[in-house]
């Protein structure tokens, strides 16, 4: 089953969050916006974090789904 840049980003954001969240942290991307736009060290660690789960679990790197948003303009 393939999915789209978009379902990718959101996963793995939804990933972050949950890493973030066992570290006692609160993010609501609605409230507080991406993690991987965040200069925060611990935020953008967390994006890392999800992105590496992702490429070991799926073969897929959400750097370049990423990418694929920012080129379609979304």
């Amino acid at each position: 089953m393939s999915r789209t840049a978009k379902e990718i980003v959101d996963q793995t954001h939804a990933l972050a969050e949950t890493f973030y969240k066992e570290l006692g942290y609160v993010h609501e991307r609605g409230k507080h916006g991406n993690l991987y736009e965040s200069e925060h060290p611990t935020e953008q660690c967390m994006w890392r974090l999800a992105c590496m789960a992702q490429i070991e679990l799926t073969n897929t790197d959400p750097e370049d789904a990423l990418t694929e948003l920012e080129d379609e303009g979304g």
